[in-house]
């Protein structure tokens, strides 16, 4: 009789095959992550871009900034219907959401009920539109968070992880773990930025940019389980300061704590992305230095309490 033998992997041949596809595994998910990361940056990044591009379309037609209102009697000259707008909804018809923009009603006062708070606005603030959302950051997506935002803790609201830059006003005041220009100019008027809740009262315009458009942050990038203050179509959810470094995030978080928390931070690696008043984009590293990153924010590079220093090539 003959003996028939059959081929096959012997057991330790086995073990070598799996560890071997192991390690190719290995090798190959984090590749595979890292390129993931990449894409999502990418498309963060296109947001920015197309919100900046936005504002600029708005200031060409308008010659001014976006204007937010502020929901409070405050500043030197506020007007009589305090309907809470931010920024973001001015935009909409430059972003290609003219359709949406027209079913916006701004009458009344946010605090009667009235402005973006009226029953007619209700679907619109739950609508989350994908350019307004960093897709490397879920919170802005954690409906948990949607009914916890200041002032809007009665109606549930979609969120932002853009907020347009107040400039280095110190949040605050002395309640804010870091410096910045002084006196705290949220609740008052005018700003050194772009954006805050009443520059209605005082306009931005284009001759505003003393250090030039291509040298000024207009919108940065924001994580709303860090800052309860993250409401995309109201203006006390939609600007930050730069007086706390790039990406500052305590553990635990602290969201609720405002003159901290009402800044900038991103999920990305090692810093974050800011729209310039020009229209273009930028990655800024987290390390860059303070005054340097304060100076960004203002439209003057104006610092009450020390020189401002030149921005070194490469940090834009």
């Amino acid at each position: 009789m003959r003996t028939v033998h059959r081929s096959g992997f012997t057991l330790v041949e086995l073990l070598v095959v799996i560890a071997i596809i192991g390690v190719l595994v290995a090798l190959l998910l984090p590749a595979v992550q890292s390129a993931r990361d990449a894409a999502r940056r990418i498309q963060c990044a296109n947001n920015l871009k197309q919100l900046a591009l936005g504002v600029v379309l708005y200031q060409e037609q308008h010659k001014m900034f976006p204007i937010s209102i502020s929901p409070w009697s405050e500043g030197g000259n506020p007007i009589q219907e305090r309907n809470g707008k931010g920024w973001i909804p001015s935009i909409l018809p430059h972003i290609e959401q003219q359709a949406m923009f027209d079913q916006w009603d701004f009458t009344g006062d946010f605090f009667s009920g009235g402005g973006i708070k009226s029953e007619v606005n209700r679907p619109l603030l739950l609508t989350q539109l994908s350019i307004i959302v960093c897709p490397t950051d879920a919170s802005s997506r954690d409906r948990e968070l949607w009914s916890v935002q200041y002032q809007m803790t009665d109606t549930e609201v979609a969120l932002t992880n853009y907020k347009g830059v107040i400039g280095d006003t110190q949040m605050g005041s002395g309640g804010s773990s870091f410096r910045g220009t002084l006196p705290d100019c949220h609740n008052t008027t005018p700003c050194n930025g772009t954006f805050w809740r009443n520059n209605y009262q005082n306009p931005v315009f284009l001759a505003d940019f003393v250090d030039g458009t291509s040298q000024t942050f207009i919108i940065g990038e924001d994580v709303p389980e860090h800052n309860y203050h993250s409401a995309w179509a109201y203006s006390n959810g939609d600007y930050s300061s730069c007086h706390v470094p790039l990406n500052f995030m305590p553990n635990p978080p602290n969201p609720a704590f405002w003159p901290n928390a009402i800044s900038f931070r991103s999920q990305h690696p090692g810093g974050g992305h800011f729209a310039l008043a020009d229209g273009s984009v930028h990655y800024i590293n987290e390390g860059v230095e303070h005054s340097i990153y304060r100076a960004l924010g203002t439209r003057d590079r104006g610092l009450s309490d020390q020189t401002p220093e030149p921005i070194p090539t490469g940090v834009l």
